[in-house]
């Protein structure tokens, strides 16, 4: 996710503060970009389109303009299948009330959780999108009246970062306990809910499968010269392989790694989407990246020349970063109950589904099946071996990474 983006209300699936006072007989918690007269500080809001009209009148929710043309979105209750019928599910559990999550994951990536939800609880939700650092800063900005309930983030330094802080509610979720140690703090204040790897893809046309390299650090030999793609360092898990491996192998093993990959003709491209079609269409043979970018392409076509790598996985080797995505309860919060209730359903495998059918991103609650994450070679939490990270550290080794590395890894 690049750094600086626009902060975005979204529209297929909020509910509007006005609605929900008449639903619920409740004071105003709302995001200030639900209504008119925001404070210059807070994100843009986005539009509303007559796409998003129609998409939310199929999804069995009501629209209406607010003063700030955001549409108003309230859930009723009601689904809608893969194959687009929308059809109103009896929810096990009514719970009922509101909650206004803070979401650094794209509004459409998110969703299929927050309508899932809603069926199953009866709790209407408030979505806010943005990137995980502006996010952060709001949360920071709101602490002494948050307007926010929930953090979702794809960054869990900036979460770790926010909990040192004192922001967060301590919460251990039941579901919490398969969640490995590493993806969550001791008290409760993140836990991961869902995780991506950092993975070598190749093309099978050009290589064959004994021939691809087995770790990272060995695509600086001479034989791999010119055949290798990687994303920039504006994208978020490229500066946290960074900064992981400034954690587990130094500053300066980490700097030379990066300068002889670039001797040896790394190409550096905008983003992850690039560098798999790259390799996709053989234009270069490997690529560094996220392992659902292999996942993507094979789901859309099980016949394209990928690979797919779990590097350094032998047993001297520092293993396979996975990058979790977690969830937090925002200290202070004036939904704390609905805000509970969220993250409990993220990590059941009710809230799990749904958030794998986006990016084929994986579970991180052990024994949990890929779903709509699999693919071949795909790999569970489970089977990967992953170096030990101190997200605790991470946030101040990406000063000193973003500092030492965007010189060398803007795209080429």
């Amino acid at each position: 996710m690049r750094v600086g983006r626009r902060v975005f209300l979204t529209t297929a699936s909020l509910v509007a503060v006005e609605a929900l006072l008449a639903a619920c007989g409740g004071s105003t918690s709302a995001p200030t970009t639900a209504t008119s007269g925001a404070p210059s500080s807070a994100p843009s809001v986005a539009p509303t389109t007559a796409a998003t009209r129609a998409a939310t009148a199929a999804a069995g929710a009501s629209t209406a303009p607010t003063g700030t043309g955001v549409a108003t979105v309230v859930r009723t209750g009601t689904a809608v299948t893969p194959s687009g019928t929308a059809t109103r599910t009896a929810p096990a559990a009514q719970v009922g009330g509101e909650v206004v999550i803070y979401s650094a994951r794209k509004e459409e990536l998110m969703k299929p959780l927050v309508d899932a939800f809603t069926v199953k609880t009866g709790v209407k939700v408030t979505l806010k999108s943005g990137g995980a650092g502006e996010l952060a800063t709001l949360i920071d900005q709101e602490k002494g009246s948050p307007r926010g309930d929930v953090f979702f983030t794809t960054d869990a330094a900036s979460a770790e970062g926010l909990r040192q802080k004192g922001l967060f509610e301590p919460y251990v979720s039941p579901n919490a306990a398969s969640v490995p140690t590493e993806f969550k703090a001791t008290e409760g204040g993140w836990t991961g809910v869902i995780g991506r790897s950092r993975n070598i893809i190749y093309n099978t046309d050009l290589v064959k499968s004994g021939d691809a390299p087995k770790s990272v650090f060995e695509l600086t030999d001479a034989k791999y010269k010119g055949k290798v793609a990687m994303a920039s360092i504006r994208e978020g898990s490229v500066r946290l392989w960074l900064d992981s491996l400034v954690q587990i192998k130094g500053e300066e093993f980490t700097t030379k790694y990066i300068n002889d990959l670039l001797a040896n003709g790394l190409k550096v491209l905008p983003n992850h989407t690039e560098v798999s079609k790259a390799v996709a269409s053989g234009e270069y043979a490997f690529g560094l990246t996220n392992h659902y970018y292999y996942a993507i392409e094979k789901n859309r076509n099980q016949n394209v020349p990928l690979g797919l790598i779990y590097p350094d996985q032998g047993p001297n080797d520092i293993g396979t970063l996975v990058i979790p995505l977690s969830v937090s309860v925002i200290k202070g919060a004036k939904n704390q109950a609905a805000a509970k209730v969220f993250v409990d359903f993220a990590l059941s495998p009710d809230g799990q589904l749904p958030l794998t059918t986006q990016e084929n991103e994986f579970p991180l609650t052990v024994g949990t099946p890929l779903g709509a994450a699999s693919a071949p070679g795909v790999r569970t939490i489970g089977e990967i071996k992953r170096p030990t990270i101190d997200f605790a550290k991470l946030a101040e080794i990406e000063k000193r990474v973003v500092e030492i590395f965007t010189p060398l890894l803007g795209a080429n």
